[in-house]
C-alpha cells in the first residue's frame, strides 16, 4: 500500500471559477500545475466521466482529481501552504471537496500488473474504466471490514474476471470535518459499458443501504447521490500529470490533437481499404 498522501478532489459543481478563470477545466488544471511545485509531489491522475458527455456538459461530478504526495497526510498543507490557497483560487465560487487521505487497504487483481507496481509510478490508460465511491460512513466500525463488498470491488472482480480486473484501494480521510470519510477506487481495466454500469449499480445500492438504511437507490435522481452522503461515479483517467513534462494547462489541447490524429488515421485506413477493394474489382 502507498504510505504517502492521496489527495482526492471531488467536484459536485463545475461552474466556471470566475473572474480568474473562464471554465472549470482552466481552474482545475491550474491547480494541477501548482501542485507540481509541492516538494513531496509524486504524480496526479485527472479523471473524466466515463460518459464523456457528462464532462462536456459540466454536470456534477463530471471530473475528479487524484494527486499523490510522498509526505504524511498530516503535513500536506503545512509543507506547501500555497497549495491550499491555490485550491480556493482555482475553484472560486464552487462547491468542492479536497479529501486528504491515507490508503488503508488494497484488493489487488490477482493477475494485474498494478498489483506489483508502487503507487506514484502507475500510469493509467485512458481505455481503462474506474468506478470511484466516495462515502460518509460516520463512525461505523464495520465500514472498513466490509469495504470490498459495499464499494463494488468484489462485484467488479466477478463480472470482469481475473484477467481484466485490476484491483481496488480503500482510502480514509484524516480530516474529521470533511464531508466524506472514505474513498474507494475500483479499477476495471478495459471493461465494456455494461460491466461498468453493473458495478455502479451494485455500489450505489450497497452505499444507499450503508448510509441511509435503504435499498431504494433507484429513487436517486440520475444516480447523483451527493445529498445522500455518498457518490458513485464511473471515470477514465484523462490526464496523467507528471512532475516534469507537458504543463497541466496544455494537456487538454494535447489530448484533443491526439484524438484528431487518431481519427484522421482511421479515415485514411478506411479510404485506402475502399480504394484497394475498388482496384481489385476493376
Amino acid at each position: 500500500m502507498y504510505d504517502g498522501t492521496v489527495l482526492f478532489h471531488v467536484f459536485p459543481q463545475l461552474t466556471p471559477p470566475t473572474p480568474i478563470f473562464s471554465t472549470f477545466l482552466e481552474g482545475a488544471l491550474h491547480v494541477a500545475e501548482v501542485a507540481k511545485s509541492h516538494p513531496a509531489y509524486a504524480t496526479a491522475h485527472f479523471h473524466e466521466a466515463h460518459d464523456s458527455e457528462k464532462a462536456l456538459r459540466e454536470l456534477p461530478h463530471g471530473y475528479l482529481a487524484m494527486t499523490l504526495f510522498s509526505c504524511a497526510p498530516e503535513v500536506l498543507w503545512t509543507t506547501f501552504e500555497d497549495l491550499k490557497e491555490c485550491l480556493d483560487i482555482g475553484h472560486n465560487g464552487q462547491t468542492h471537496h479536497p479529501l486528504v487521505c491515507r490508503e488503508t487497504s488494497a484488493f489487488p487483481g490477482p493477475k494485474s500488473a498494478l498489483a506489483q507496481a508502487p503507487h506514484g509510478k502507475v500510469r493509467y490508460a485512458e481505455t481503462d474504466a474506474t468506478v470511484v465511491v466516495v462515502i460518509n460512513a460516520g463512525t461505523n466500525d464495520d465500514v472498513e471490514k466490509s469495504w470490498t463488498e459495499w464499494s463494488g470491488a468484489e462485484e467488479a472482480r466477478r463480472v470482469c474476471g481475473d484477467e481484466s480486473f485490476l484491483g481496488a484501494t480503500l482510502h480514509t480521510c484524516i480530516d474529521t470535518e470533511a464531508k466524506y470519510t472514505h474513498v474507494v477506487r475500483v479499477e476495471l481495466g478495459n471493461a465494456d459499458d455494461e460491466t461498468v454500469e453493473a458495478v455502479v449499480r451494485h455500489a450505489t445500492t450497497r452505499c444507499a443501504k450503508l448510509v441511509n438504511g435503504t435499498d431504494q437507490s433507484t429513487k436517486l435522481a440520475n444516480g447523483d447521490s451527493t445529498k445522500n452522503g455518498f457518490v458513485v461515479e464511473a471515470y477514465r483517467v484523462a490526464f496523467n500529470v507528471e512532475k516534469k513534462g507537458t504543463p497541466a494547462g496544455a494537456l487538454f489541447a494535447v489530448r484533443e490533437l491526439q484524438k484528431k490524429a487518431r481519427e484522421n488515421e482511421k479515415e485514411k485506413v478506411a479510404f485506402e481499404a475502399k480504394a484497394a477493394a475498388k482496384s481489385a474489382q476493376a
